[in-house]
């Protein structure tokens, strides 16, 4: 931002041009000018910032104007040195109070270049607040437009002068498309695997080990180093544009229209420095994928796959728990119903495996294999089981159809139906999979979709252009303007509401933050991969931020930061660990890699127990008498309690609660009060910021864990 002294010139020199270039006035206010120069300047003084309206401020700019006019067009040096030293700063000072502080760091140099050269004159009739608005709508967004190629396929120069072939594997789920390209991957001599989730690296850089290839695997949460390694095993994310390889696999392609991730798919197809490129997708994915291919002019070849075993969708409705079978996939989509079922099951005796997004990669893997081994019956997950996990799936059942999509609830479109379902009847174990639903309208539901065609997806996504990060202007600026640049079809901008959320959180402190200033350094802390739902993990990420300069390495993560209880604490604290691993690789810290895998292991063995032993605690009880509730229940009480509830009030009311049911009623009411109270005193604790536990705390809550 510009100093005043500066901005008081700027207007001063405007005010002075635009005087001596507007035609001759008549000789109405020129008797008057010199006393209204003083009374404007007590009338400027006198006005508070916080209670000037726009209209108001901006006949302040017009009153200014027509006094300078004057002053220049007679050349009266005192009436020009009392607009100057006296008039300005006041004025000034009135237009930069309506700024907010992230509006007032646009006013910069590249700023006033902008109005002196594209609104000479403005700022003598307009307030800054108006002409900062147009300069972000049109200056920063010519100059985004200037620098980033409308084509994105020319930012990979590189990769456009190779000859480079593609080879599509198209197919759905079960079809056997990934084996075909990682049985090609094996004879690599430098590859590398690209896929959406660890678990898929992981499983990836296992098999080409067996296969006797040498392999590292690299994510962002961790890296598996081998010598001599001819393949690297990575989330896609991971990808190094700078690096050529000889062989290519690209997995799960249909993700490019993903609005959070996709753009990590079209920089790696269009970007990719390889001469023979596989890309697993679904038939949806094609037509896109194959248009950004020809974009680069490069050659391809189809392979289509048909699915290796049926799929067919059950008549009737599945009833819960009586219809479950060794086998099944039972879906849900939030992690407490996925548990809320666990318990239910293993409460009838039937040993199950869970699946759900915030679990750690390798307990995934355990549990996984659990039901692979046939130590637990029966499945229950979220979602995520339809993203490439490779499962012995007999049957797989919707107990909902209707998942939160960070905007609203709504039911599952055929995209996500085909992908889940699919994942029944595995290859080589069951010639057949089936398809139900708990609930006659919901079978109906996903009878209509299961078989349905996919329409064929209509958007890439576009990530954010590192070149932008040269610009002199505020990063959530930039940011915003160049997400409101409309590309032209299929390119869509990938999602910033992360990014700008972790911008406002790290602004309120950026007097602490060593490096805000330094667009490269903040985009990538701005970029790290955290829950931002989660208040614990948002607090570390914003005390690195702050402390990261301060020692060669990061203050390591200790049990205590987190404020959950049970099996959350516990993945709270491994969110931790990884947001460990994360930053100090962003910002090149040194890393006490022994100390994260011993963390990262008990921890581990701490959720696997909880899993393992504690499934029954999940069930949805009455808050009061402790009874289960029916599943998806939208009431904490039970029927017995509600009606019980209603009496014991009468009772209540005529004997002061006097008897066991009017004790029973006063139990409740008082139970009902502490619980208002404590979400009340929550609240409260919620707007304070909480900071991470100090380096001697944590220590030795470390040790002690």
């Amino acid at each position: 931002m510009v100093q005043q002294d500066k901005l008081v010139q700027f207007y001063f020199n405007q005010y002075r041009d635009s005087a001596l270039k507007l035609k001759k006035k008549k000789n109405d206010g020129k008797s008057s000018y010199e006393k209204r120069v003083k009374s404007l300047f007590q009338e400027l003084k006198k006005t508070g910032s916080a209670k000037i309206k726009k209209a108001k401020l901006e006949d302040y700019h017009r009153q200014v104007r027509n006094v300078s006019y004057y002053a220049f067009r007679e050349k009266n040096q005192i009436a020009i040195m009392e607009i100057r030293d006296m008039l300005l700063p006041e004025l000034v000072r009135l237009d930069m109070a309506e700024l907010s502080e992230s509006e007032a760091e646009i006013i910069t140099g590249k700023f006033l270049e902008y109005l002196r050269t594209e609104l000479p004159f403005e700022i003598c009739r307009r307030t800054i607040k108006e002409l900062s608005k147009s300069y972000a709508d049109v200056g920063i967004r010519g100059e985004i437009i200037d620098m980033v190629p409308m084509n994105p396929e020319t930012e990979f120069q590189e990769a456009l002068a190779m000859k480079r072939h593609f080879i599509l594997h198209v197919g759905p789920t079960n079809c056997g498309k990934t084996y075909q390209a990682l049985e090609r991957l094996k004879t690599s001599r430098n590859g590398t695997y690209l896929g959406p989730l660890r678990l898929l690296a992981l499983e990836v850089y296992e098999r080409m080990m067996e296969a006797g290839v040498p392999c590292s695997m690299l994510t962002g949460e961790e890296y598996i180093f081998e010598e001599n390694s001819r393949v690297i095993s990575s989330t896609i994310e991971m990808l190094d544009i700078e690096k050529e390889y000889d062989i290519v696999v690209i997995d799960e392609a249909q993700m490019i229209a993903d609005e959070d991730r996709g753009h990590s798919w079209t920089r790696a197809i269009l970007g990719v420095k390889a001469k023979e490129i596989h890309v697993c997708m679904s038939p949806a994915a094609q037509d896109v994928v194959t248009h950004l291919i020809s974009l680069c002019g490069d050659s391809s070849e189809i392979n289509h796959y048909k699915r290796m075993t049926n799929l067919v969708c059950e008549k009737e409705a599945f009833r819960f728990p009586e219809d479950v079978q060794e086998g099944d996939a039972l879906i849900l989509f939030t992690k407490r119903a996925v548990l809320d079922i666990a318990g239910r099951l293993e409460r009838e005796g039937i040993r199950t495996s869970v699946i759900y997004g915030s679990l750690p990669p390798e307990i995934r893997r355990r549990q996984i294999r659990l039901f692979t081994e046939k130590e637990s019956k029966v499945v229950v997950s979220t979602d995520a089981i339809g993203m490439g996990l490779n499962l012995p799936v007999r049957r797989i059942v919707f107990i909902q159809i209707e998942k939160y999509d960070g905007h609203q609830k709504r039911r599952l479109a055929v995209p996500e139906i085909k992908q889940i379902a699919g994942r029944a009847g595995r290859y080589g174990i069951y010639e057949t999979g089936y398809v139900s639903a708990a609930g006659d309208e919901e079978l109906e539901y996903v009878r209509e979709r299961y078989a349905k065609e996919e329409e064929p997806i209509g958007r890439v996504s576009l990530g954010f252009p590192h070149v932008l990060l040269d610009m002199e202007d505020p990063l959530d600026t930039i940011l915003k303007v160049w997400k409101s640049v409309e590309p032209s079809p299929p390119f869509e901008k990938v999602s910033i509401d992360e990014m700008l959320f972790l911008y406002e959180r790290a602004y309120r402190e950026r007097k602490d933050i060593d490096g805000f200033d330094d667009k490269r350094t903040l985009y990538r802390m701005l970029t790290c991969s955290i829950d931002i739902k989660n208040r614990d993990i948002v607090d570390l990420w914003l005390y690195y931020c702050e402390t990261y300069t301060a020692d060669v390495s990061l203050h390591f993560p200790a049990l205590s930061m987190c404020t959950d209880k049970g099996i959350m604490k516990y993945e709270t604290f491994y969110k931790m660990l990884d947001l460990y691993h994360q930053f100090s690789t962003r910002l090149g810290k040194e890393m006490d890699a022994d100390r994260l895998v011993k963390e990262r292991e008990k921890t581990e063995d701490t959720i696997m127990r909880y899993l393992l032993k504690n499934k029954k605690d999940y069930i949805q009880k009455c808050k009061y008498c402790g009874k289960p509730l029916p599943f998806g229940c939208n009431f904490t009480v039970c029927d017995d309690c509600h009606r019980g509830g209603k009496k014991f009030s009468l009772m209540g009311r005529k004997k002061g609660y006097s008897g066991e049911g009017g004790r029973e009623q006063e139990r409740h009411r008082k139970a009902e009060t502490s619980e208002k109270e404590g979400k009340k005193s929550g609240a409260g604790r919620r707007r304070r910021r909480r900071r991470p536990r100090q380096a001697g705390a944590a220590a030795a809550e470390n040790k002690e864990s």
